[in-house]
């Protein structure tokens, strides 16, 4: 078994980089300098099929904590989908049918292991726990709780005063992700801080249980591109599965503002060197340092030679507007509406109503001339350039 590392400044600064709070971090300190390989838990629910780097702020928190030698289960929240994660939402869930946990859960574990390592790393669905629940084990885990408790949290007060409908399931919430604790025995877990109150709930509810309470490791939540949270409801997320020239052309198009934000939370630059990039970029360009960025999260996701190569088609397309060597080729005769060109083009890639959505924003041209209506003919000739966005490209052969 790999010795754990226990190398005080390596610890200091797993505590610190990206991290909001932790619970405690004395008591988490002194567990990692105990030379002891520690039991880390990561809870996700299926809620969709698609992980973004908003998501990774975490798992690279865990890759950092792997590095040093301890050992992570993955839960697979099966059973805490169907009822819904409420902490950031001001209405009711709409509901995840088992059907759809069971198609995104497919697509889960690939993406979380494009940040996370697979070496000793175990992956569980909580419903092998919670499904073995009985009535009165529920009634004695509800007993650990307060309704005040569970409406301080912000946005349930925010509905209650409004009057809009909280579901009594809703409060189950907090303490299934508990009980995933419990039953796995965990000793560190972790969130972003739209998950505090669950994460200490697992802490509240385990002594109940004779055991030790865990530490919690609440990580900042990454912004968006347009300067918000990251989150799919806002289209402003960079999937971890983008191909290259994607995810480097998003990046790019992230705010200044959040340029360092971004270094710190997902790449794994030093700190030192970001602390001397933000002042070089007080009389340098932006760009420059979003081209570092960039390239540092496509070289990790992909490699060092996609990375220079979206670069260069980022130069080309966007900097200089040039056509790309590199096209989607569509074999097409005929008039269609733009709308059916770009479904066939885009495939699954792109769904029906972002394509409609973009075209309607002005992200659409047709042989360099802009068309806002999706619903617009096109004729489909030998030669057209049809230009997706900012760097999707379509040449009708």
């Amino acid at each position: 078994m790999a010795k754990v590392d226990t190398n005080p400044e390596k610890i200091e600064e797993i505590l610190t980089r990206g991290v909001h709070e932790v619970f405690t971090k004395e008591e988490l300190k002194e567990k990692l300098l105990s030379g002891k390989k520690l039991h880390l838990k990561l809870g996700t629910d299926v809620t969709g099929p698609n992980l973004h780097l908003g998501h990774t702020v975490v798992q690279r928190k865990i890759r950092d904590f792997q590095e040093l030698g301890h050992k992570v289960t993955l839960i697979i929240g099966d059973y805490t989908t169907l009822v819904g994660d409420h902490s950031d939402k001001v209405d009711m869930r709409a509901e995840v049918s088992a059907e759809e946990i069971e198609k995104n859960v497919k697509t889960y574990t690939d993406q979380f292991f494009k940040t996370v390592k697979k070496e000793d790393v175990d992956v569980r669905r909580n419903s092998e726990w919670l499904s073995e629940l009985k009535f009165i084990d529920l009634i004695n885990l509800t007993k650990q709780f307060t309704i005040a408790q569970m409406l301080d949290r912000e946005t349930f007060m925010l509905r209650y005063k409004n009057n809009t409908p909280i579901g009594l399931d809703e409060f189950m919430y907090p303490l299934m992700q508990g009980y995933d604790s419990v039953a796995l025995n965990c000793d560190v877990e972790f969130g972003g801080t739209d998950q505090t109150f669950n994460l200490l709930a697992g802490r509240k509810i385990m002594p109940f249980f004779k055991q030790k309470p865990q530490s919690a490791v609440v990580m900042r939540l990454l912004t968006g591109s347009d300067g918000k949270p990251m989150g799919k409801s806002l289209q402003n997320f960079i999937p971890v599965m983008s191909s290259p020239n994607d995810m480097y052309g998003k990046l790019m198009s992230i705010v200044d503002e959040v340029i360092f934000e971004y270094f710190e939370l997902v790449t794994r630059v030093p700190m030192n060197e970001i602390k001397e990039m933000k002042k070089e970029m007080k009389s340098g360009n932006p760009m420059d340092f979003k081209k570092r960025l960039a390239r540092e999260v496509v070289e990790f996701y992909h490699d060092a030679k996609a990375a220079t190569e979206a670069e260069e088609h980022f130069e080309k397309t966007v900097q200089l507007k040039e056509l790309p060597e590199e096209m989607t080729i569509l074999e097409l005769d005929g008039n269609s509406t733009l709308l059916d060109t770009l479904k066939l083009a885009l495939g699954e890639e792109v769904s029906g109503g972002d394509i409609k959505r973009t075209v309607k924003q002005g992200g659409v041209e047709v042989n360099g001339i802009k068309v806002t209506n999706p619903n617009d003919s096109v004729e489909n000739k030998s030669g057209d350039v049809i230009k997706f966005g900012k760097r999707r490209f379509i040449k009708i052969k």
